[in-house]
């Protein structure tokens, strides 16, 4: 697979709420976007990775008074760095990590407000409607009900959380405006926006039976102190989801309001691709397009929405204890396993059920099966470099032909030339639409298929020729796949190449077809080398490669 020209690319996590420490949804959208990210940098493009810390609003304001703090910024700053170091600890490649609370994102909020404003699309006047502290939004009143559970409260029949009836004094966005504009973008101008094609369909559906309505953007001071000031109004705080979205903008450079008109000046933005969990649809799909629309704006190129995890087949909570910790169970079996099995175990489309019992089983399949097939060849009765040497340049005839008389063998040669052949290709395929559980799926049939292979041959008992084309076979098998996931597991892969002696400056996808290294595994075959990867990780194994 040659690598790509010099093109951009830029895809953003969702801005988190730093109310509390992070959990496994957090690490589940940096992961997709840093697979993305890697992916594209492995390639040769340009890309960026920005995530951040979302740090206004009444929800983060309630949060830091239960916590005793007397000013949320002192709450925020405890608790962003969590969300750095859950990055870290997995190894998440981002570019910029920007908080809500930088000076120039609020410069870039004003100024967006302002671009509305100008334009005419916002206002100001009275609000009655149900609100949601968690979810920081009103909910119109056929999406209210009566608490199931509890008569004396009210709750909201997309999120389940409680909303409180509220009079006062907003600023509005005009939202209904953007009704007919959004439904044809959407639906005809850029079916491409929202992916998968079952989240865009149901937003569209959404879209013709629940008109837009206009949007309440800020709140009173009175009771929301925790947030920006509404230009020219100081008794008004900028709503935090038009807070927030603007910060995909602030995170590359901002808008540039100098020229005529307004710009975005990053080469990335039109490529940015947002990737969000379901919860908050509307507000990416359609209240920041609509917010950069009104402000004459170009809009990114795709919206992104995943699914959630739950936990042995139940949503995790508190109260039934099985909320699961990233960093507890990174550190009990490795965060590379643990980015393997989120990776393989969920579809973007569907929830993902988090099994403890089998990440455990993950990491044993990763030492008995890929670590194996490196010890295997690695072994002291053979010699990689030889067979490397012997059987780079020519390879499919020359090794089929050594094994005619065995069809056996011939048809798992076959297999592997077929499947090396066409994996890089298929991999990028499988990484842009988001596809990484089939993706991993063929990785481990390859694996299986090069410890087969050594299997049902028997090189320890061949001459050397026959021998060697079959080491040569069965480590470049590994040598390719080490490479190709490296955007998946950065650490474990690096120690496998590691312990094949490849060298740094071939680990990229110049190097991914057969044969295209001929320079690695001279003392491979020492008897002094460490195994790969062990059954109970070690410290090596959370070395940063940041």
């Amino acid at each position: 697979m040659r690598r790509s020209a010099k093109l951009v690319s830029h895809i953003t996590t969702p801005i988190f709420y730093p109310n509390a420490r992070p959990h496994l949804g957090h690490l589940y959208s940096s992961l997709l976007c840093d697979v993305q990210h890697r992916w594209k940098l492995l390639k040769g493009v340009d890309s960026l990775l920005t995530t951040g810390t979302d740090e206004h609003g009444l929800k983060i304001q309630l949060a830091s008074e239960k916590n005793h703090y007397k000013n949320p910024r002192k709450f925020v700053d405890k608790l962003f760095p969590e969300f750095i170091g859950l990055d870290k600890f997995y190894n998440v490649k981002f570019t910029k990590f920007i908080r809500t609370t930088d000076p120039f994102h609020i410069e870039n909020v004003l100024k967006l407000w302002e671009l509305c404003n100008k334009n005419g699309y916002i206002y100001k006047g009275e609000h009655h409607g149900w609100y949601s502290i968690s979810d920081e939004t009103f909910y119109p009143e056929s999406k209210v009900i009566v608490d199931p559970k509890d008569s004396t409260r009210h709750i909201n029949t997309e999120s389940f959380n409680e909303v409180i009836y509220q009079s006062e004094t907003n600023y509005y966005f005009k939202l209904s405006a953007f009704q007919d504009k959004m439904l044809d973008y959407i639906e005809n101008q850029n079916p491409e926006f929202v992916y998968p094609s079952s989240k865009r369909d149901q937003l569209v559906k959404d879209l013709k039976t629940n008109p837009l309505q206009d949007l309440s953007i800020s709140r009173p001071a009175s009771r929301l102190q925790w947030g920006i000031t509404v230009p020219n109004d100081p008794e008004q705080k900028i709503y935090v989801w038009f807070d927030a979205l603007c910060n995909y903008v602030s995170a590359i450079g901002g808008i540039d309001t100098s020229t005529k008109p307004a710009t975005i000046p990053s080469l990335h933005w039109t490529q940015t691709t947002h990737l969000i969990g379901k919860d908050i649809t509307k507000f990416h799909c359609l209240y920041w397009p609509s917010f950069l629309m009104a402000a004459d704006l170009p809009l990114p190129k795709r919206v992104v929405i995943h699914n959630h995890w739950i936990s042995n087949g139940m949503k995790m909570s508190k109260s039934l204890g099985n909320v699961i910790d990233p960093i507890v169970v990174g550190k009990k079996y490795g965060p590379d396993i643990v980015r393997w099995y989120l990776l393989e175990n969920s579809k973007i489309d569907a929830d993902g059920d988090f099994i403890e019992s089998n990440v455990s089983s993950l990491r044993q399949l990763f030492v008995s099966k890929w670590g194996n097939l490196i010890n295997r060849c690695c072994g002291q009765k053979f010699n990689i470099s030889r067979a490397i040497g012997t059987f780079s340049m020519d390879r499919s005839d020359r090794i089929l032909n050594l094994w005619k008389d065995n069809s056996e063998v011939t048809t798992h040669i076959n297999n592997i030339f077929e499947q090396l052949n066409k994996l890089p290709r298929q991999m990028d395929e499988k990484i842009d639409k988001f596809d990484h559980s089939n993706m991993l799926k063929e990785i481990w049939n390859m694996v299986n298929d090069a410890n087969l292979l050594i299997q049902v041959s028997k090189p320890w008992e061949k001459p050397q020729l026959q021998q060697d084309s079959i080491i040569f076979l069965c480590i470049e098998t590994a040598r390719i796949l080490s490479i190709l996931t490296q955007p998946i597991i950065p650490m474990v892969s690096s120690n496998f190449l590691d312990r094949m002696d490849i060298k740094p400056e071939r680990r990229t996808l110049d190097f991914v077809t057969l044969g295209s290294d001929n320079n690695y595994g001279e003392n491979a075959n020492s008897s002094k080398r460490n195994l790969p990867l062990e059954l109970s990780p070690s410290e090596n194994e959370f070395t940063h490669t940041m």
